[in-house]
């Protein structure tokens, strides 16, 4: 795996692991205030996208080696 891949990887990897421990504070926390639930969606929104980054990461890999033995 080339070098800027490894570090898109571990940098979105990484975010999802903030972005649940916001998400698990929020919920846990109960905050019925408006700015709660905006900052809980925001947080929720951006945990799937860096999810979504890293496992397509893992896929093309996967996939590329794949390529590479059979070829």
């Amino acid at each position: 795996m080339p070098a800027r891949v490894q570090v898109i990887f571990w940098s979105a990897t990484t975010a999802s692991v903030l972005l649940l421990g916001v998400v698990w504070a929020l919920t846990r926390a109960g905050g019925a205030s408006v700015e709660d639930r905006v900052l809980l969606a925001v947080a929720g929104a951006g945990l799937v996208a860096t999810s979504l980054v890293a496992a397509r990461i893992v896929f093309v890999v996967g996939r590329l080696k794949r390529r590479g033995r059979a070829g």
